[in-house]
């Protein structure tokens, strides 16, 4: 059983007071029903007012009802708290799962309703929002329904002020006829009225008669005398005053609203009325009243700060609105919605009219038949409709212009439809921007190519495509050689710039069937379509790889790139989209090992050399974590004495079934992984640790990769090195080569002087093979340069001997020992020693040696020199 609100007597007493309930429909309340129907989206929308047995329908849109029972009305919960009571889906809400407003034809699933209050506490009834489907309620929408209940209760408020001047008017008369008859039966009266009466002779303008409200108002002290001030607000003295000369003048009753002064100096609206009083046809007295009108007038002017709110709202949002009488075929547009389709209309003009066969075709002609098809199925199922089509006007650029509208259907009591309103907003711009983000959503930025999910996306379609008819395609994979160092050299904008080109070069290479894709990075993707055989896919690849790499002007500077390609075809190496993936991704791994810049077709045998590298990769963390990685060391001679002055530690992996792996097999995956890091710290600890037990004037050299430089920690790895085997830090020497230092140069020079600031030596290791580093010869004292293996095994070739020669010459110019690699042949060391080489390193003089054999050089050598 719902408990009644704690204040039910004085609730039902102010509900008949207000004298509205019975009574016949309104449009104002009609109004509110059918705006508060649009703005929420749903099919009914009530105005009701819940008595002591049933819930009366004021006023509604969307269904004929006059009302419930009050046990099953819904709007019986909602008058015993002043918030909005909302059920989002009542068949899932144990209260009304069973109630017939839900199992029943009316068929109930969402309600929120606020109640309709005079004071606080004093709930009469509810505005409130059905749908026969269940929705959510959001904090927003709470709001604007408690702003539309405002506008209701405003209007009884109006309803009762009416009531109140009748009552008014009427005991009015009667106290008049109990003037005549009895003064006493007359106070007693007056008395019991709400409002002020009082008695005013003509003569002196003396109160002769002032009622229990009167004095209540203007204070209990106040006896029977002639005014000495105006209790008169000061704006409307002048205009009270003229009308009181008017009335007297006249000799007629004085009627006017104004301000009248409490007796704590408040002033507060008031109805003034004073009718003459006539003694043989001369007036002899005024009878006075005055209703207190202020909270009417507030009510008012909430009401009309609401439909200025409303209208405002309206304007800012550019709303239009129409109205279709179904009766007539005529269509009222407002200024708005008028202006929107380019109609003319005068300024002062409310509406204009123009028939639905004009309306309609100001709409697109290949929109037309969904708009309409939309609005039957509204008119059929009774519900709110929303359509979004494009019109004949055009914007200032020519493309179409695009309109929402939003309406439904208004139906008699007979429920048959009479007409139908709405509201339209120009979403032009808003569809511009859908279209702009849908772009950007499916488009790389940069070089305007269809993105990653674009590609996949189109791969998926393509071969369902050709299972169903037949034929064949090829998936390429594509990716820049060595972007990464023209991007760090030349600067991101320059990268950015090449990107770009490299885009639009792929465009013009593909034909129109054809689809281009950038997946990241430097990273692209083609759909080679409608392939008649194998080879077309290769003649197009090498078409791409020399179109790329022609020169490119980077705003001043030239620079040239180069591609790989990796070739899957359909259906030959597969129909399946992640599998091409897969195998044109193996591909583009072997053109990129095969020295770059040329293209492989998918292979068998590819997955197995995948399969192969990932094994070497799990074996590899293995021999990290249980130490089977050794150090080798070879000797680097000093020419001038012969003594042994440093060696290099040279990694070794005896794998327990493989053998001996090549640093040349697996230093790669190091780097690819990163494992090469955790590898690298355990390089320096053993090499230096190795080396503290070695005579104090030699060194040791570590080769140092561009990965370590490029993640955080090297320089604690050297310190922990260092500080955990106590070698003194110059004997320490770290190799780089060229091309770390133009990955990211400004950090690595930095990373290096903070390094030979502790006292470690700096290394620049297979000097000539890569990237040229002349200005960071300059920028950095390097202690040592090493001359790579390749210049030394030509030597005897005059220009290379040259080249090695002016190497010596720069060294000998900035002070830094120059260490020949790769000496295997006493010609070759001859030949070194001629251009000026200090320091040797080979086979002519030692292989790389165990720890152990290093340690019988040195002890060797040192014996010789005592001998």
């Amino acid at each position: 059983m719902l408990p009644l609100p704690v204040n039910e007597p004085e609730r039902l007493k102010a509900l008949r007071d207000l004298g509205i309930v019975d009574t016949p429909r309104e449009a104002c309340f009609d109004a509110i029903c059918s705006t508060a129907a649009a703005l929420f989206s749903v099919p009914v929308c009530l105005v009701t007012l819940v008595t002591s047995d049933r819930q009366w329908i004021k006023a509604s849109c969307g269904t004929e009802a006059q009302g419930t029972p009050r046990d099953v009305a819904f709007c019986s919960h909602t008058i015993l708290s002043d918030d909005v009571f909302a059920v989002e889906d009542a068949t899932r809400d144990p209260r009304f799962q069973t109630n017939p407003l839900v199992t029943g034809p009316s068929g109930i699933r969402f309600y929120a309703g606020v109640p309709l209050s005079f004071e606080p506490g004093l709930r009469l009834g509810t505005l409130c929002l059905i749908d026969t489907k269940p929705r959510s309620f959001s904090s927003e929408q709470v709001a604007q329904l408690q702003a539309l209940a405002e506008v209701v209760t405003a209007l009884l408020r109006s309803h009762e002020a009416k009531n109140t001047r009748d009552r008014a008017s009427a005991a009015l008369l009667n106290t008049g006829t109990a003037l005549r008859d009895s003064e006493a039966r007359y106070h007693s009266l007056a008395d019991a009225l709400p409002q002020m009466v009082w008695v005013v002779s003509a003569k002196d303008r003396i109160t002769t008669y002032r009622n229990t409200c009167f004095r209540a108002y203007y204070g209990e002290n106040q006896g029977r005398h002639k005014r000495s001030s105006s209790r008169n607000h000061p704006d409307d003295i002048e205009r009270m005053r003229q009308a009181w000369h008017e009335a007297v003048e006249g000799e007629h009753t004085f009627e006017i609203e104004g301000r009248l002064r409490r007796h704590d100096g408040l002033y507060r609206w008031h109805r003034i009325v004073m009718i003459p009083i006539l003694h043989e046809g001369i007036i002899t007295e005024w009878l006075g009243t005055a209703l207190d009108i202020d909270h009417i007038l507030s009510a008012q002017k909430a009401l009309e700060e609401t439909t200025d709110l409303l209208r405002l709202a309206q304007e800012a949002a550019e709303a239009g609105v129409w109205e279709w009488d179904l009766r007539s075929d005529v269509v009222r547009l407002s200024p708005m919605s008028a202006r929107m389709h380019n109609l003319p209309y005068a300024p002062d003009q409310a509406e204009v009219e123009i028939s639905v066969e004009e309306w309609k075709a100001q709409i697109v002609l290949d929109d037309q038949a969904i708009v309409w098809l939309i609005g039957e199925h509204a008119l059929q199922h009774r519900s709110t409709f929303t359509s979004e089509f494009r019109i004949v006007q055009r914007d200032a650029e020519g493309a179409p212009r695009w309109i929402q509208s939003i309406g439904r259907f208004v139906f008699d009591e007979s429920g048959e439809p009479i007409r139908c309103v709405g509201l339209e907003i120009d979403i032009t711009a808003r569809k511009g921007t859908e279209q702009r983000i849908a772009h950007l959503a499916s488009h790389d930025i940069l070089t305007g190519l269809p993105n990653r999910a674009v590609f996949y996306a189109t791969l998926e379609r393509r071969l369902i495509e050709l299972q169903r008819d037949g034929g064949r395609a090829a998936v390429l994979y594509l990716d820049l050689d060595r972007f990464k160092a023209v991007n760090d050299t030349l600067g991101h904008l320059a990268g950015d710039k090449l990107l770009r080109e490299v885009g639009q070069r792929l465009r013009m290479m593909a034909r129109d069937t054809d689809t281009i894709a950038r997946l990241g990075g430097d990273e692209f993707a083609i759909i080679l379509n409608d392939l008649d055989e194998t080879h077309d896919a290769g003649t197009i690849a090498q078409h791409i790889i020399d179109a790329i790499d022609q020169p490119i002007d980077l705003g001043g500077q030239t620079t040239t790139i180069s591609v790989s390609i990796g070739i899957a075809l359909v259906p030959d190496h597969g129909t399946d989209a992640d599998v091409l993936h897969c195998r044109a991704d193996l591909a583009l791994y072997q053109a990129k090992a095969a020295d770059r810049n040329t293209f492989r077709f998918y292979t068998d045998g590819m997955d197995a050399a995948i399969e192969s590298r990932s094994r070497l990769e799990f074996d590899m963390r293995q021999a990290i974590q249980h130490g089977g990685f050794v150090l080798n060391y070879q000797p680097v001679i000093d020419l001038n004495t012969g003594r042994v002055t440093s060696f290099e530690a040279l990694l070794r992996w005896p794998h327990e079934t493989r053998g001996l792996v090549s640093p040349i097999e697996f230093i790669p995956i190091a780097e690819d992984t990163g494992l090469v890091v955790p590898l690298g710290a355990w390089v320096l600890r053993q090499a230096c640790r190795e080396a503290a037990s070695w005579p104090k004037d030699v060194r040791v050299a570590v080769n140092v990769s561009a990965v370590q430089f490029q993640r955080p920690g090297l320089e604690q790895s050297v310190i922990c090195a260092l500080a955990g085997s106590g070698l003194d830090a110059w004997r320490l020497e770290l190799e780089i080569t060229e091309s770390i230092l133009v990955q990211d140069g400004e950090a690595v020079i930095a990373c290096l002087h903070r390094l030979r600031a502790m006292g470690v030596r700096i290394a620049l290791d297979d000097f000539g093979t890569g990237y040229s580093s002349l200005s960071y010869l300059r920028r950095f004292p390097f202690d040592k340069i090493k001359i790579d293996r390749a210049f030394i095994r030509d030597i005897a070739d005059p220009d290379t001997a040259a080249i090695v020669r002016a190497v010596v010459t720069i060294g000998e110019r900035l002070g830094t020992a120059i260490t020949a690699e790769g000496v295997e042949t006493e010609d070759q060391l001859a030949l070194v020693s001629q251009v000026g080489c200090t320091e040797v390193q080979g086979f002519l003089f030692s292989k790389p040696l165990s720890s152990t054999a290093a340690m019988h050089l040195l002890e060797a050598c040192k014996a010789k020199v005592a001998a």
